[in-house]
Order: C-alpha cells, then structure tokens, then sequence
C-alpha cells in the first residue's frame, strides 16, 4: 500500500471532500528511452564485430566486453522502464478508484522522527477501519523546517481509501487531531 500525506492549512480542511486525486507523472525521457540508444549501440558493436576479418585478440576483446556492456545497460534500462510502466498503471487505477468509490475514515499513526539537515523525516505506520479488518500501512513523510508539524504518535488522521485501490489518501493538521482527541475523553 502506498500513502500520500497532505498536510492541509486549517482543521476545517482535514474533512473537506477529497477532491480531484492527481494522475502519476512521467518519468523524464532518458529514463523511459534510454534502453534505445543502449540497444542500437548494441547493434553496432555487433555488426562491427562481424565486419571485422579475423581481428587481433586485444581488438576481439574490447569489441565482446563493449557488447557484453551494452546488453548489460539495454537490460537494466528495458527493465527500468517495465518497472515504471507497471508503477504509472498502478497508480493511474488507484487514482480512477479513489475518484469513484473514496470512502472516508478516521486511522492513527505511529511515528519515528529523525531529525536531518533541512528537516525532519517521519516514518511510522498509519491504523485504520477497512471494511471488517483493520489496515495497517507503513508510510514516511519529509517535513522541512518552517512546514506545519507533522503527526504525533497516536495521532488522529483522516483517511480516503477503495476498495480497488491501493493507494491511501491521509490528511492531517494538528488542530483537527487535537480537537478530535479532546472529543474522546470523558
């Protein structure tokens, strides 16, 4: 399961409908093409080879270790790109669930901090109600310095998930969560 983290400006937004849910972006160009190039270098080194009458051992050398090379970055890069063709459909479907069929809830968090330069990341796991069981995910989210906090431990969020999707949407703002903490005591 996948979590996308909005930290939203005021309490009142935490519970707003959920809205548009984006489609995936692209990855770059040389990232989806590069298995091209990779391959008709490929190519040449191989046709170049057996253009080659009777070459020296050095040269046969170099000529193998340039095509063990090339189809070595040829299947890196093809399977580069399969991974993210299989990333971008995944995330194109749990945006069309999410946008059909979102059903809100309240979930809670556990939360790890470690402080870095220019920030704080949290990680932990995000509980909630999903039909008769209960879902756990684990999630990490990067606050930089000057962001509104990020979730305590124990935390309330509120949490849009489908049935057909595996990709959960929690929204958080601290004075929601408090509000909704203080609403459950005695």
């Amino acid at each position: 399961m996948s979590v996308v983290w909005q930290q939203v400006g005021t309490a009142d937004d935490v519970e707003a409908p959920l809205g548009d849910v984006p489609d995936p972006g692209h990855p770059g160009w040389l990232r989806r093409w590069l298995w091209l190039p990779a391959l008709l270098a490929t190519v040449g080194v191989y046709v170049a080879r057996r253009l080659v009458d009777e070459p020296s051992a050095e040269l046969e050398m170099w000529l193998m270790l340039a095509l063990t090379g090339g189809l070595a970055v040829t299947a890196v890069a093809a399977l580069v790109r399969y991974r993210d063709d299989q990333r971008i459909g995944q995330e194109r479907r749990s945006a069309a669930a999410l946008r059909t069929d979102a059903r809100p809830t309240t979930g809670s968090v556990t939360v790890s901090v470690r402080e870095l330069t220019g920030g704080t990341m949290l990680r932990g796991l995000l509980t909630y109600p999903r039909d008769e069981d209960t879902a756990e995910d684990a999630w990490s989210l990067m606050v930089a310095d000057g962001d509104a906090p990020g979730p305590r431990p124990g935390d309330p969020v509120a949490v849009w998930w489908a049935p057909a999707s595996d990709t959960v949407v929690a929204r958080y703002h601290r004075g929601w969560a408090d509000d909704v903490r203080r609403s459950q005591r005695p």
